[in-house]
């Protein structure tokens, strides 16, 4: 079964596989991380168990550091919640940072494969500046459990799970670095100005989204796309 979501994304199935098609049939398009919104196990009701995989912990796990943020989260809630003890949980992850580095492996990767094939895609470096950052406010926007805790709980990965998962992020940059390069070769975008800066302002731009923008409010994520990439293509037009 499906319900329809926006204008832009129509429809996510309840089994968390998401249907993407967006309002132009381009096919490109952000996909939404879908967590079953389940709620959180109270002492005084019975918890249905669920089975025990690295997937169902770590959609617990995203809801419950979305609603209570990481620190305050113990391995001993989300095994109540899942209805299981958490000597079940180390079966499949070894720490709570293990699967707070799941949670970003899969935003990651569900957010750079529409980016990869805009990229790759034989169009003008103009409409591929547009349609990743019509991307990246949609990706920013999206108040799902794990986009929440992957723009708000970075600074708890430490060690090895922090330095993959800023490589990652310098992979995804890159995409956008690329574009502003493409134009730049084909003599549409300055040439004197440096493509990583250009870059990291336009993910900056997007990706403040995260904190301020409210569905209700009187703009669309696509909406607000336009207005940054109006201001990106006029000031880097060669």
């Amino acid at each position: 079964m499906c319900r329809k979501r926006t204008n832009v994304i129509k429809y996510i199935c309840q089994d968390g596989a998401p249907k993407i098609e967006d309002n132009k049939g381009r096919g490109a398009v952000h996909k939404p991380i879908v967590t079953p919104n389940k709620p959180v196990a109270s002492s005084d009701k019975p918890v249905k168990r669920e089975r025990i995989t690295q997937q169902a912990i770590v959609a617990a796990a995203a809801r419950l550091f979305a609603q209570k943020g990481f620190g305050a989260t113990s391995l001993e809630d989300i095994a109540d919640v899942l209805g299981a003890t958490k000597g079940a949980l180390y079966y499949h992850v070894k720490n709570k940072e293990e699967i707070l580095r799941l949670i970003y492996m899969m935003v990651l990767t569900v957010s750079e494969e529409p980016l990869r094939r805009i990229v790759e895609a034989d169009t003008p470096p103009q409409e591929k500046l547009r349609r990743a950052i019509e991307h990246q406010t949609t990706v920013a926007a999206d108040r799902s459990p794990a986009m929440t805790v992957f723009f708000r709980e970075q600074h708890h990965l430490t060690g090895p799970f922090a330095k993959e998962i800023l490589l990652r992020k310098k992979v995804y940059e890159r995409y956008f670095e690329r574009i502003i390069e493409e134009g730049q070769q084909a003599g549409v975008f300055k040439a004197d100005v440096d493509a990583k800066m250009i870059a990291f302002g336009l993910l900056g731009m997007c990706n403040s989204l995260s904190q301020w923008y409210h569905a209700a409010g009187s703009y669309t994520p696509q909406s607000i796309a336009a207005m940054f990439e109006n201001i990106f293509a006029t000031g880097l037009q060669g």
